[in-house]
């Protein structure tokens, strides 16, 4: 009997000196424990420039063309500081693939699905992110042998003129 109390003993100390060793590791004992230092980098605020970079960063690495994010020819307003536009022609062959590339991108940089249907010829996916709705679409019968792909932020609040909502929003 006399071994199986040193065994015991000696096994008591054993886990003893292991959980210390675990808790002290953790910062749960001891003076030197110290919480986390912030994030020396706050958020960057989401405005129309640097959403409009992030589209257009993502529909490139979801391997989409150069877009066009100008909104020449549409009514004048302070609507346009409140919108990110950005359209391309997307090689026929290749359009579903790349759009839905670029729309996983989003999603896997926090741009959550709102809503997604397709009628017509049209594929329609709305997501949102931080104060902004994406109204990404893609169409048959772009100006070339390709498909027409919009990718155009609207931020929360934003008052468009009638005409720019109908383009923008969507109406399902």
């Amino acid at each position: 009997m006399r071994g199986t109390r040193r065994g015991t003993a000696a096994a008591a100390v054993a886990v003893a000196a292991g959980f210390m060793t675990v808790t002290t590791g953790c910062g749960l004992m001891g003076e030197h424990a110290s919480a986390p230092a912030p994030s020396p980098d706050p958020t960057p605020p989401f405005t129309a420039r640097t959403v409009a970079e992030e589209i257009a960063g993502f529909a490139r690495a979801g391997g989409l063309p150069p877009g066009d994010t100008s909104t020449a020819g549409l009514p004048k307003g302070d609507w346009r500081q409140c919108v990110a536009p950005w359209t391309a022609e997307a090689p026929e062959a290749d359009a579903d693939g790349v759009f839905e590339a670029t729309v996983l991108r989003l999603r896997q940089h926090d741009w959550e699905i709102v809503s997604s249907h397709a009628e017509h010829q049209v594929t329609y996916r709305t997501l949102a992110k931080r104060g902004w709705k994406l109204y990404a679409r893609h169409a048959a019968g772009g100006s070339g042998a390709g498909r027409t792909v919009s990718l155009t932020a609207v931020e929360d609040g934003c008052r468009l003129p009638a005409r720019i909502k109908r383009d923008y929003e969507d109406q399902a």
